[in-house]
């Protein structure tokens, strides 16, 4: 359980003291607390024993059991997190490897990131192409796909994007998929989240288009990092 989870469940018990050292400990939870209760306490404006009873309170022992379940969470977070860029190492070799570039998507949102992926991958020498709509699909089979990457948009579960990865999904080719929701995450080779549009209201290009823009700095930095070899 994480340990906002823990805090959530416990937070009924909680004292106005218990609550300051909640706050620091979610404040400051993607750095490594590795501190001792008395140091714990002076970061919290508290004292040593406030620190024991709010551990205990979460469910623990004691603060030593608490402080090694904090070393746990920071050992899983940096296994997932050279997990994750090993992940990403891989599908920029392939995508700086990639006979053919292709980007489908259907709609107006679609649209325009489909011509931003463009521009960024032309910007950094690489061309592509964009399709749309079901006539189309029939354009990814095995010989053009092979050794290549697709960049699929979908952010409707449009039936002709579901359509077409499922009719790629043995083929020998890297899918990127960018959506806003992590259920179709299993489809591609790697996501790309984005926010999710809200209808009838004024969804931001320019923050949805952030995420995708560090995806491509990341294949510049790959590039400048191979080519400095």
């Amino acid at each position: 359980m994480k340990l906002e989870e823990l805090i959530k469940k416990n937070k009924e018990k909680f004292t106005q003291t218990d609550l300051a050292i909640a706050d620091f400990l979610i404040d400051n939870k993607n750095d490594e607390l590795d501190l001792s209760i008395n140091e714990l306490a002076k970061k919290c404006l508290t004292s040593r024993t406030s620190i024991l009873r709010f551990t205990q309170k979460i469910g623990f022992g004691g603060y030593s059991e608490f402080k090694y379940f904090l070393k746990e969470k920071d050992h899983r977070k940096k296994d997932q997190t050279k997990k994750e860029d090993k992940k990403l190492n891989q599908i920029l070799e392939s995508l700086d490897k990639a006979n053919n570039i292709f980007i489908y998507g259907n709609g107006d949102f679609e649209d325009i990131i489909k011509k931003s992926i463009k521009s960024y991958l032309k910007d950094l020498g690489k061309l592509a192409e964009t399709f749309q709509g079901r006539d189309e699909i029939s354009t990814f089979n095995k010989n053009s796909l092979k050794d290549s990457t697709i960049f699929i948009i979908d952010l409707s579960d449009d039936p002709n994007t579901l359509e077409l990865l499922s009719l790629i999904s043995n083929l020998n080719t890297k899918k990127i998929l960018i959506t806003d929701t992590y259920s179709k995450s299993f489809l591609g080779n790697y996501t790309i989240h984005i926010k999710k549009l809200e209808k009838n209201k004024i969804n931001s290009i320019a923050k949805n288009l952030e995420e995708i823009e560090k995806f491509f700095v990341k294949y510049q930095e790959y590039r400048m990092k191979n080519e400095s070899k």
